[in-house]
C-alpha cells in the first residue's frame, strides 16, 4: 500500500465528507465518481451514502483502482462501492437510466477527448433532480479546462449552470483552495 499522508488521512477521515455533504451528497444517495483516481473522493463519497447508497467509482487506471480497494478497507466499507475498470462509456451501460443523485467530474475533463460524448451520458444516467458537479483543477496542471467551454458544452447536452463555490479540497496530495462548478437539468 502507498504511504498516505497525515493531510490526506485528515482528508479521508473527516474533512473530505464534511466538504462533499456541503455540495449536497446525502445518505441513501447514488454518485458516480467519474475518473477516481486513488478515492480521495470515493472514499468520503462513501462514508456519506452508506449502505442504502452507492458510489460507482469509475477508473481506466487498474493501479489507481487497486489502491482505491485498498484504502476502502481501512477508511469506509468497501460494500458502499462498485469499481468500474473503464476507458468508454459503452462499459458502463450497466448503470440503469436515471439512476443517479450526483456525478463527480474531478480533474479528469482534461483527459476526456469527446466531452459531448461524456456529457450526454451523464443525461442518461442521472435522475431529473439529480446535479453535475465538475471540478477542474484550476490550479497550474498539465492540460486545462476552458470554463466557458465547459458551461457552454454543458448547456449543449442539456445541463443548467447553477453555480461556482470555492472548498477546501483535495487535488492530487495537497489541501487547495479551488472552484467546483455545479450544474443541474
Amino acid at each position: 500500500m502507498m504511504e498516505i499522508s497525515k493531510h490526506e488521512t485528515f482528508w479521508l477521515e473527516s474533512e473530505g465528507a464534511k466538504m462533499l455533504t456541503d455540495l449536497g451528497v446525502k445518505q441513501g444517495y447514488n454518485v458516480i465518481d467519474y475518473g477516481c483516481g486513488e478515492g480521495r473522493y470515493t472514499i468520503p463519497l462513501s462514508q456519506i451514502v452508506g449502505k442504502h447508497g452507492c458510489v460507482y467509482s469509475v477508473e481506466r487506471d487498474e493501479n489507481s483502482i487497486s489502491i482505491v480497494q485498498e484504502r476502502l478497507l481501512l477508511f469506509s466499507n468497501p460494500d458502499y462501492v462498485r469499481c468500474l475498470k473503464t476507458d468508454n462509456l459503452e462499459s458502463l451501460a450497466i448503470l440503469s437510466e436515471k439512476s443517479i443523485d450526483i456525478i463527480l467530474a474531478f480533474d479528469v475533463l482534461q483527459y476526456v477527448h469527446d466531452w459531448d460524448k461524456l456529457f450526454l451520458y451523464f443525461q442518461t444516467v442521472l435522475k431529473p433532480t439529480g446535479t453535475v458537479c465538475v471540478y477542474p483543477a484550476a490550479i497550474p496542471h498539465p492540460g486545462s479546462v476552458d470554463i466557458q467551454l465547459l458551461i457552454s458544452k454543458m448547456e449543449k447536452a442539456g445541463f443548467q449552470y447553477v453555480k461556482a463555490t470555492t472548498f477546501r479540497l483535495m487535488h492530487n496530495v495537497d489541501m487547495v483552495d479551488d472552484v467546483v462548478y455545479t450544474f443541474c437539468q
